[in-house]
């Protein structure tokens, strides 16, 4: 398993890997855009070079980042390979002294929590308009 760090990535060949938790983008060019807005996104490769994992950061690239769509093609999830993305990707915004963000689905708190991340109650509330 290889870890990559804003590695030339095809469109098509993540929005297959989206396809598998339902998050395809309908428009590849909206997709490609979206890439070039990003401070950084890691890959995951199995042996054969197939993408396997992904997540994407989007960031002011001074103090705040927001870490979305973190995904691990299903036949290799419980494989380590979503911890290793985290990992690697933390790294690199404690390297820049960014704080991240992010929106957890229900029943992942506990992943999370393994980075540091912890639910905001107090004085803060996420907020979203579906």
């Amino acid at each position: 398993m290889t870890i990559n760090i804003n590695e030339n990535i095809d469109t098509n060949e993540l929005n297959d890997l989206l396809e598998t938790n339902r998050w395809r983008i309908p428009d590849t060019a909206k997709l490609e855009k979206a890439l070039e807005l990003s401070w950084c996104w890691l890959t995951a490769r199995n042996e054969k070079s197939q993408l396997v994992g992904f997540v994407q950061v989007l960031s002011d690239g001074i103090r705040h980042a927001y870490i979305l769509r973190l995904i691990v093609h299903p036949e290799y999830q419980k494989q380590g390979i979503g911890t290793k993305l985290m990992n690697t990707l933390m790294g690199i915004l404690k390297e820049n002294n960014i704080l991240p963000t992010l929106v957890a689905t229900p029943g992942n708190d506990r992943f999370y929590e393994k980075f540091g991340f912890k639910p905001e109650y107090k004085n803060m509330k996420a907020m979203c308009i579906r």
